[in-house]
């Protein structure tokens, strides 16, 4: 597997090294004492079963980072633009204006056209994590993120043989997501890189919470009815109802999609709505691991009498992942108006 450079390649090299599976008992006082990044972590919960949990794959900065590179450069070929055409009209356009002008769009609305294209082709751009609890395996899809082309390949590993590592970035000293390794027994190479990332929790309780799963009975694992919700987000019609999950997981707005709580969305969402539709759209086209029949075949749970207390969804969140849900589709809509104004008015302010 190609790794990044400043991640270890051996096992030796590891970073700040936890304990591994079974060979200490469990932290119960970080479950216990922080009781914030347990609430972070059942609103990340995708799915709790007996056989299985995910989490919503980690949201990287840099897809804001994208964001702003669209918005950048449509406003300077826009502006620039209406300064050649105001310049030139009729009067000095030449072949040449044309190529600059033409070499001009090519890099600055490549960004938004591939944005465009994501939301319709649904592509995944961060890897799902299935913690199989009978089985005692993970299971997950692999792609390098700079091979878009290339295939995800389905990779399962033994939980037993994972080696959890607090990653520190040589960079950003602040940023120690939880990195899970498997190295071969004899040589100590690591062969597999689970990368969970998410910097938004403590990593110890993360594992914590992890090894509870995959460990102990299912009453040891602190589940929060109120805040762990089955988001059906992978067989979603609805990219607004997926993105409504960002305000929803925060508690700025709730959890039924009844309505309530527009103006508060709209004050927020107005401002961040593509960047918020990318998320949704990220949420939207996870690929799921137990599709793939070598995964399907390792699970064992029927469906039923699931022990872990999870939130049904509403009536009105059904439809809203259905694309049936008049509000959340309207909330949208006008939040995506009052972003284009908002963008056009800047636009207009600039060349005045």
């Amino acid at each position: 597997m190609q790794l990044r450079d400043d991640f270890a390649k051996h096992i030796s090299e590891l970073n700040e090294p936890l304990e591994r599976p079974y060979t200490q008992p469990i932290g119960n006082t970080l479950l216990n004492d922080h009781k914030s990044d347990i609430g972070y972590l059942n609103r990340e919960i995708h799915n709790i079963n007996p056989d299985y949990l995910t989490f919503f794959p980690a949201y990287f900065w840099y897809f804001y980072f994208a964001i702003g590179w669209v918005y950048f450069s449509v406003f300077f070929f826009v502006i620039s633009l209406i300064a050649d055409i105001s310049y030139f009209y009729l009067d000095d356009w030449s072949i040449l204006n044309v190529f600059i002008t033409l070499f001009m769009f090519i890099p600055s609305c490549t960004p938004l056209i591939l944005l465009l294209y994501q939301f319709i082709i649904k592509k995944p751009f961060r890897t799902q994590y299935y913690f199989l609890k009978q089985q005692q395996k993970i299971a997950y899809y692999y792609r390098p993120l700079w091979k878009i082309r290339q295939p995800y390949e389905l990779k399962i590993v033994d939980y037993k043989d994972i080696h959890p590592d607090l990653h520190q970035d040589k960079g950003n000293r602040a940023y120690t997501p939880l990195n899970l390794y498997v190295a071969d027994a004899e040589t100590g190479d690591i062969t597999h890189h689970l990368k969970l990332e998410d910097y938004n929790v403590n990593p110890r309780v993360q594992w914590a919470f992890i090894r509870t799963y995959m460990e102990s009975p299912s009453e040891a694992l602190p589940i929060d009815s109120k805040l762990c919700q089955a988001y059906p987000t992978d067989t979603s019609k609805s990219l607004f109802a997926c993105s409504d999950i960002i305000y929803r997981r925060e508690g700025s707005i709730n959890t039924k999609h009844s309505g309530e709580t527009v103006m508060g969305m709209l004050a927020i969402g107005s401002v961040y709505a593509l960047g918020n539709l990318f998320h949704g759209s990220h949420y939207q086209c996870v690929k799921r691991a137990i599709l793939h029949p070598d995964v399907k075949k390792l699970l064992t749970w029927d469906g039923k009498d699931n022990p872990y207390p999870i939130q049904p969804i509403t009536t009105e969140a059904q439809r809203a992942f259905q694309g049936k849900n008049w509000q959340v589709n309207f909330r949208w809509i006008v939040a995506i108006l009052i972003n284009i104004s908002l963008f056009s008015w800047a636009v207009v302010a600039y060349n005045s």
